[in-house]
């Protein structure tokens, strides 16, 4: 299971998925971009997880 992220305030939801504010930190931007591979993870037909 993933920790909550500490920069989620910097992030926005639109109709067309999330985002990060424009004026976030840098290390926002970055913890946001490495929090949305993990999300997109996914499983091999031998059940290995692979990144999309």
């Amino acid at each position: 299971m993933l920790d909550a992220p500490k920069g989620l305030k910097y992030w926005t939801q639109t109709d067309s998925g999330s985002g990060i504010a424009a004026d976030a930190p840098e290390w926002a931007k970055k913890e946001f971009e490495e929090y949305q591979k993990e999300m997109k993870r996914t499983t091999d037909k031998n059940g290995n997880i692979i990144l999309k």
